[in-house]
């Protein structure tokens, strides 16, 4: 799918008109596809991008779960086994060890999963405020910016982060929603106002 983001940003694709980043007027397709593109009614400034779609942002999402999975995890026991934190048993693996962990208190397993969170949390909010993507989203061709087009600033990176966490509550919904969005964006993207492009 493409877009056209802004200096402001809008998606656009050659069947439907999008709505202006500025001032939400419907943007002909033909005029987003200009070089030198601007908001017939508000002026904005357009620049031509292809906006990521849901499984593009899914096969990133795994991947950075891959190396959260052999660079956090063993971190994350380290840190427990360090501080002498709960650690599970062997015989505690699979559906036992699942349906322990479900019948817990919710404080006590916040507690365990600590290191692994903020571990996880400073990989996504680090990557996106220094380099704009993580390496997951660089394998297959992603960038998050700003409404602006620019690379997200630090408040920007961890406002998105907190969306995240807030659109994981309600069983991922936040993510999921942007299978069905016009503009291919999250609750996270929507809160902090930035858009995954696609670079390659």
């Amino acid at each position: 799918m493409i877009g056209c983001v802004p200096v402001g940003i809008l998606r656009r694709d050659n069947k439907r008109a999008a709505p202006c980043p500025g001032c939400d007027t419907p943007i002909d397709p033909a005029i987003a596809t200009s070089a030198l593109a601007a908001c017939p009614t508000c002026g904005q400034a357009l620049v031509p991008v292809r906006v990521a779609g849901f499984w593009r942002r899914s096969v990133a999402l795994v991947l950075d779960g891959a190396i959260l999975l052999v660079t956090a995890v063993p971190l994350h026991y380290a840190v427990l086994r360090v501080t002498g934190g709960w650690l599970p048993r062997r015989e505690s693996w699979g559906l036992n060890g699942l349906l322990e962990l479900l019948a817990a208190d919710l404080g006590n397993v916040l507690v365990w999963l600590a290191p692994l969170l903020v571990m996880a949390s400073l990989y996504t909010v680090l990557f996106t405020a220094l380099m704009g993507r993580t390496p997951g989203q660089r394998a297959v061709g992603l960038v998050v910016i700003s409404r602006r087009g620019e690379r997200p600033r630090w408040h920007v990176a961890v406002l998105r982060l907190l969306g995240l966490l807030l659109g994981a509550i309600p069983a991922g919904l936040g993510a999921i929603w942007i299978a069905i969005d016009r503009e291919k964006r999250g609750l996270h993207d929507h809160i902090a106002g930035t858009y995954v492009v696609r670079v390659s």
